[in-house]
């Protein structure tokens, strides 16, 4: 499933969390870890300082890079002996973002390993940033370890992983189900698909709890949705549990319920739009990984990929092959 996993690095000591991740993954689909340091240009201002001055500056930028690379070599060192695998490093040069996307494509990369910053907004900088550019600019799965999660933390091989995953009825959301069967599979993991419902009418808005005629018909018509997905996992060897909520904020009823059910993983697919359309469950998505204090698998996948009605065919032959 995946044989090329990048962690992109900037060496600093928050990045712990997700580069053991990173290794233990590897250790467990016997992939090659890719660690990955981005360069950027210094910011070059017109001199008019004499000569030597600037051979000093040069020698400095040196002397930089070289330290760099040698701390790169020796995490590349320490993350080998640490895992007994085969980890390459890389020292690239470029705009950090679009380098990264690059040497993920030109290496064939089936999953990037990032840690969070959890900066929004404004602040929404260095990994932070990247981070979100990578989900919405690849079609790769990026994996976003919060430093204060659990996952695959201290965890025995043979312990039990919960992983929480939203869906929303639409084909795109269900893209995640044919990669997520397999992490699952290999990490001994109990899936719970969860999806929220929110209110559509005045009705709706004003009683919210089950037991009238319109929550009564929209629930058995979620639950008949996510019976069907179940299956698709149950055949693939998945354990799988399946709960439909209501709730005006998608987001935070998915975060409650992660909470509830001690996610240690939520995994989920958006339409990885950004600026002012980011909406729907784009929105849901970007929303779930700042705020999450649970690890995330975020995934955006390509428009070809999509299903028609995929998980509402018999035929599941279609998601194994997406």
């Amino acid at each position: 499933m995946y044989k090329v996993i990048m962690a992109p690095t900037e060496g600093s000591d928050s990045e712990r969390a997700a580069l053991s991740v990173a290794v233990k993954l590897a250790q467990r689909f016997e992939a090659d870890l890719r660690l990955v340091r981005v360069e950027t240009a210094p910011l070059v201002i017109e001199t008019v300082a004499p000569p030597p001055a600037l051979e000093i500056t040069e020698t400095t930028l040196r002397e930089e890079h070289l330290a760099r690379l040698r701390k790169l070599e020796a995490l590349g060192v320490e993350l080998r002996a640490l895992g007994e695998i085969r980890v390459i490093t890389a020292l690239e040069h470029g705009p950090v973002a679009p380098t990264l996307r690059d040497y993920a494509k030109k290496f064939n990369v089936d999953l990037i390993v990032m840690a969070s910053h959890a900066r929004g907004g404004l602040r929404r900088v260095t990994l932070g940033s990247v981070t979100d550019y990578l989900i919405r600019d690849t079609n790769i799965p990026v994996l976003v370890v919060k430093q204060s999660a659990s996952f695959l933390g201290a965890t025995r091989p043979e312990a039990v992983c919960r992983i929480v995953v939203p869906l929303d009825g639409s084909d795109q959301a269900e893209q995640i189900l044919p990669g997520l069967a397999g992490l699952a599979v290999r990490l001994n993991a109990t899936v719970s698909l969860l999806q929220v419902l929110t209110p559509l009418t005045y009705s709706q808005k004003q009683i919210m709890q089950p037991g009238l005629p319109w929550w009564d018909e929209d629930i058995a018509v979620a639950e008949k949705y996510l019976m069907r997905a179940a299956s698709y996992l149950t055949e693939e060897g998945v354990a799988v549990s399946t709960d439909v909520v209501l709730s005006e904020d998608v987001s935070t009823a998915i975060l409650d319920y992660a909470t509830r059910m001690r996610a240690d993983l939520i995994a989920i697919a958006t339409s990885g739009s950004g600026g002012m359309s980011r909406f729907v469950f784009g929105s849901v998505a970007d929303q779930v990984t700042r705020k999450s204090p649970t690890s995330l698998l975020v995934f955006h996948p390509r428009p070809e990929m999509a299903i028609d009605n995929a998980v509402g065919r018999s035929e599941t032959q279609s998601l194994a092959g997406a």
